[in-house]
């Protein structure tokens, strides 16, 4: 039996991009974990811009019930927290993960990415019925 080796690919320093998962997490890949490890961030806020479906990560030291709990992986491939509510309010179809590119910030926003419209689940639009001269009963327009 002929075998062949297997050459893994992996790419760890990528440009920085967040994968959004079907598990309901945010994932960081080890290029924009560094941000966040650099800075030795624990806890970060989640701010949304919805008329430009832009996400922004903010660090936080203080105690805050808004707050995420990120979680470092091992060996330092990356970072991430479960925003399975946060996905739920902003409307996001997470029935696949998605990775996007993700822009450092300036100030005291770390990050920030824009989720593609066709990211979004389908919105349910109101289907508005007109009554035309067929439709109303024993009427003629």
């Amino acid at each position: 039996m002929e075998w062949e080796i297997f050459t893994r690919k992996v790419r760890r320093l990528g440009p920085p991009s967040v994968s959004l998962t079907k598990m309901g997490r945010l994932q960081l890949n080890k290029t924009a974990t560094s941000k966040l490890e650099k800075e030795a961030v624990e806890n970060v806020l989640l701010l949304w811009n919805a008329p430009t479906n832009t996400v922004g990560i903010r660090s936080i030291t203080k105690k805050d019930s808004r707050a995420y709990r990120v979680s470092y992986g091992a060996k330092g491939n990356g970072a991430g927290f479960s925003a399975k509510t946060f996905f739920d309010h902003i409307g996001l179809d997470y029935s696949d993960t998605r990775t996007i590119p993700v822009d450092f910030g300036e100030g005291d926003v770390l990050l920030m990415f824009r989720i593609p419209d066709e990211y979004f689940a389908k919105r349910r639009q109101q289907h508005l019925v007109l009554e035309t001269a067929t439709t109303k009963k024993g009427r003629t327009a």
